[in-house]
């Protein structure tokens, strides 16, 4: 599986690289750090699966979200990653 990542803080896709990197049967293809990257990235990848902040500076993961939908029509599922901070 290709996972794509897109997140603005590089300690969060660190760590997440680190867990998917123990997976046999995933890959990371790619990392970005902001939405506008993400849809680059993802259009230029085609990931399995994209790992999605939602409050990102530029461009937030809900607009790239819609973005990417709206050049890649075949791509289904996301998922987005909400954290909350209080």
């Amino acid at each position: 599986m290709k996972i794509l990542l897109v997140d603005d803080h590089e300690m969060v896709r660190l760590g997440l690289k680190s867990y998917f990197d123990l997976q046999d049967d995933v890959e990371v293809v790619g990392e970005a750090a902001n939405g506008s990257q993400g849809i680059d990235l993802a259009l230029e990848l085609r990931p399995d699966v994209i790992v999605m902040d939602i409050v990102m500076p530029e461009m937030n993961g809900i607009d790239a979200t819609l973005a990417i939908l709206k050049e890649w029509p075949e791509a289904k599922n996301f998922d987005c990653d909400l954290l909350l901070r209080q």
